[in-house]
């Protein structure tokens, strides 16, 4: 039987053999510097990419000794019910249990990232009921397992998307097209918050998602039908007043998180058009304004929709929900972004995707196959498939990991 460090070594020479590969990669120009360098050594950071830290063999050692715990909602006309799966050591998913929200979903698709979200500690973890017009909060336990605390409605239709920043919850609704504030309580109640409901650039607007910038002070939305993003500026006591909104550089914008140097990647789902999809970078994010760093960045994929980006920012993956398969980006020091892989398989409709706590693990919610996708991350933005988790709800929305 091979020891942890046995397998570990096994483990650190293949991904050795997987970067040697890589380096055969032709060069191109980096418009931020003179000359050419390589794809290697932009990517890679000479050596120094911290989210490269995976792969040497003490942090694969430590990979599956990392508990872990992954969630989704059924998103079910009948009963919104949470669905917890743990880690097991080698990456993959068992179910684990699973918890009623105290509200109603849909049974149809959310077009929208961010239906279940947790805080930054892990104790609270918050999701959509879009069904019954309301969002619930629970209570995250050590073994991730969970109790429901407290549901609210949303002051408006249809929530699809909540963000939460320390002690604050904002949710949009996009059937009313506005937003909606909550303070959380100690035992996760949550308060509207007054004067907080705010509206989106439009009737019918789209909403995809909601975020805080993160220091806190701002609000973001992604609008698909407007291929506007509007900006909310919270004030110190958690208040958003009336929203801003510019267009989107990059048709149907859609999921969005935060990279290095606190840089938005946002996806751009050209309204599922074959071949049109891109991702877009934007400075700005801590004062509110918003500006594309290198323009739309394509990936010749269709219906690049959702986000994941690793732990320190370096790279940002983008689920392709009509061309089945996940593309990579490299997220540069100045916020400019690079395609890496244009199509990684995934399984059919990949919707929302997670990058674990570890940063190693990668996992994907596709609608189509109703199946959770497993991955490990490799070397230089790529994704080395472990297997699936069938059986998943038919209309599951929303993933959240730690």
């Amino acid at each position: 039987m091979q020891t942890k460090n046995q397998l570990a070594g096994i483990i650190a020479a293949a991904f050795i053999l997987t970067f040697s590969a890589c380096k055969k990669e032709e060069s191109f120009t980096n418009p931020g510097s003179s000359g050419s360098t390589s794809t290697n050594d932009l990517i890679s950071e000479k050596g120094t990419n911290p989210d490269e830290g995976v792969f040497t063999e003490d942090a694969l050692a430590r990979h599956g000794q990392n508990k872990g715990y992954v969630y989704t909602e059924s998103n079910d006309a009948a009963q919104n019910v949470i669905h917890v799966y743990a880690k097991n050591a080698n990456g993959t998913l068992s179910p684990d249990g699973t918890t009623a929200s105290g509200g109603t979903g849909t049974s149809s698709g959310l077009g929208s990232q961010g239906a279940v979200v947790l805080n930054k500690n892990h104790h609270w973890l918050f999701a959509v009921n879009a069904g019954s017009n309301s969002i619930s909060s629970f209570r995250v336990h050590n073994d991730g397992s969970l109790t429901l605390a407290h549901t609210a409605g949303t002051s408006g239709i249809r929530p699809v998307s909540i963000s939460v920043h320390g002690h604050l919850v904002y949710v949009v609704n996009a059937g009313s097209d506005n937003i909606a504030g909550f303070t959380l309580g100690a035992g996760g109640s949550l308060t509207p918050i007054i004067g907080s409901v705010q509206s989106l650039s439009a009737t019918g607007a789209g909403a995809a998602q909601i975020s805080f910038s993160p220091n806190g002070n701002y609000l973001f939305v992604t609008e698909k039908a407007t291929n506007m993003i509007t900006t909310f500026h919270v004030n110190g006591s958690g208040v958003a007043g009336a929203g801003t909104s510019a267009a989107s550089v990059g048709q149907t914008p859609f999921g969005f998180e935060f990279a290095r140097n606190n840089f938005m990647v946002v996806s751009n789902a050209a309204g599922g058009a074959p071949g049109l999809s891109s991702a877009t970078s934007y400075s700005g994010i801590n004062s509110g304004n918003l500006n594309a760093v290198n323009g739309a960045v394509a990936n010749n994929q269709a219906a690049a929709c959702w986000i994941a980006v690793t732990q320190h920012g370096r790279f940002a993956f983008a689920t392709n929900t009509a061309s089945n398969n996940i593309s990579s980006y490299y997220v540069a020091a100045n916020g400019a972004i690079y395609l890496i892989h244009a199509a990684i398989a995934s399984d059919a409709g990949p919707l929302d995707m997670v990058i674990a706590s570890n940063n190693f693990n990668a996992y994907t919610l596709n609608g189509a196959a109703n199946t959770i996708g497993e991955y490990h991350r490799t070397f230089l933005g790529g994704l080395n498939s472990i297997g699936s988790l069938a059986n998943i709800p038919d209309h599951a929305a929303g993933l959240a990991t730690f």
